[in-house]
């Protein structure tokens, strides 16, 4: 649950912080591109009303209508211009002598001081005829200031030049308020993630944890745990109900592994326990010599039962494995008939009368030696538990382009609860109906398989002292 916590929580936080620092990255640019078009336009019309206010000052200055009020006007006019944009104005001469240094506090005469306007600020502005930097104006300011500097132009000619400084102090302190506010959005996103993964991880680790258990009760030898459904309907709810079919489907195979274990146990067991009897009776003298070829051919028969059982078992494990069919094109009319021809003899012996309806020819695409030994069972089947002076009747007809088989057999029924597993492996029905006990019970269930791999249908009736078998396969030509 840690990994997978910590793995949900990782991606989750990752997708989220980088969410944040496109956005917000993207978002704290354009406020800060947004201050600063601000400011450079609060720049240029402070710089353009400067110089405007400078040239009439110049102007004025140099005529015979000057006198010191108007002087004096200059500096307040300049004073409240420093004021409105919360900045300072430097303005000085067409030489670089530092006239007048106006700020929010007032405008001051620098014209006795002997200062100079920084000589490289002057030969940039006059060569380009704009001056824009972000510094402290060559250590006239304390701080980082926006500069923009424009030429006083009177009459064609450049008189004199001003430098209007706003500080940057505002626009980095908005850049910081924002990215602040971004950390604690992201942190606090952060924590919603961290609760919500938690309460999603568990909601899905739980079934995990539930499949989990179950495994480790299968790797201990028990297969009826069960992992319980989620209440939510979606993908863990049909992996759980998938798991719990797998579950269900390792129990039956696990409970037809142990009925097989005893079937073949017991099957085996028997023969060979009448096998070892008997001869060891011949050895021991036990049985004597005018007896011996009586309890011989006992043998005989037994390892013949047990040669049918281990031939049962083969075709089991070869048709099981998905061995693959080999179709051939032949008549399955002469098939059948060279098959009831070879019951001839127990036909006869047990006065059955057999009633065979099948077409003079039936060609079919299907493996040949599979559908034989198929047809075979149900006939050796149907001779078995068919009574002395029975009936049984064959009937093959082509329907739909499918082969239909049919054979039906006079004597004792099959009950209606024990139907369901006639085709199941080591199965031999009612003990009043099998008189005969030489079978494997594997012939049925190699029939069915047979019959399913050519892509067909079996299935069985019984009742009024009538027992069917019917399948149904594709011709294939």
């Amino acid at each position: 649950m840690k990994s997978l916590f910590a793995r949900n929580f990782a991606i989750y936080a990752l997708v989220i912080v980088l969410g944040f620092v496109i956005l917000g990255s993207a978002f704290i640019s354009q406020v800060n591109r947004f201050a600063l078009q601000e400011k450079q336009q609060q720049l240029a019309d402070a710089s353009e009303r400067a110089v405007q206010f400078t040239v009439s000052y110049f102007t004025l200055r140099e005529g015979s209508e000057w006198n010191a009020q108007l002087g004096v006007n200059y500096r307040m006019t300049m004073h409240m211009l420093a004021s409105d944009c919360n900045g300072t104005i430097f303005v000085g001469d067409r030489a670089g002598s530092l006239l007048f240094i106006a700020d929010p506090d007032g405008c001051y005469s620098q014209e006795d001081n002997g200062l100079s306007m920084p000589q490289s600020a002057l030969d940039a502005l006059f060569r380009d005829g704009r001056y824009a930097q972000t510094s402290n104006f060559y250590g006239f300011l304390s701080s980082q200031n926006y500069v923009m500097g424009r030429p006083v132009i009177s009459d064609g000619e450049t008189i004199g030049a001003v430098f209007v400084c706003m500080p940057a102090e505002a626009t980095e302190a908005l850049f910081m308020r924002l990215s602040r506010v971004f950390i604690l959005l992201t942190i606090g996103v952060l924590f919603l993630t961290l609760v919500a993964t938690i309460i999603v991880t568990r909601s899905t680790v739980k079934p995990l944890k539930n499949m989990a258990a179950a495994a480790r009760s299968f790797a201990q030898g028990d297969y009826s745990a069960r992992a319980p459904l989620p209440k939510q309907q979606d993908e863990l709810y049909d992996l759980t109900i998938s798991f719990n079919r797998m579950a269900e489907s390792m129990q039956n195979a696990e409970e037809a592994r142990r009925g097989l274990i005893a079937s073949v146990s017991h099957d085996l067991r028997t023969p060979m326990t009448t096998i070892a009897g008997f001869v060891d009776g011949i050895l021991d003298g036990t049985i004597k010599p005018d007896k011996q070829a009586y309890y011989l051919h006992i043998i005989s028969d037994e390892i013949k039962r047990l040669t049918r059982l281990a031939n049962g078992m083969l075709s089991v494990s070869r048709l099981e494995s998905g061995q693959a069919l080999n179709p051939s094109l032949f008549d399955v009319s002469e098939m059948v008939r060279r098959i009831v021809i070879g019951f001839e003899r127990q036909l006869t012996e047990k006065h059955i009368e057999l009633q065979l309806d099948i077409p003079e020819q039936e060609t079919i695409r299907a493996d040949h030696d599979g559908l034989f030994q198929a047809v075979y069972n149900l006939i050796d089947n149907a001779v078995k538990f068919t009574p002395e002076r029975g009936e049984i009747t064959i009937y093959m007809a082509e329907n739909n382009n499918r082969l239909q088989f049919n054979i039906r057999n006079s004597g004792s029924e099959i009950p209606s609860d024990k139907i369901k597993f006639v085709f199941d492996r080591f199965y031999k029905g009612d003990t009043s109906r099998n008189r005969n006990s030489s079978g494997s019970g594997l012939g049925l269930y190699i029939t069915k398989t047979v019959i399913q791999r050519h892509g067909g249908d079996i299935y069985v009736r019984s009742g009024d002292d009538r027992t069917e078998f019917c399948f149904t396969i594709p011709l294939g030509r």
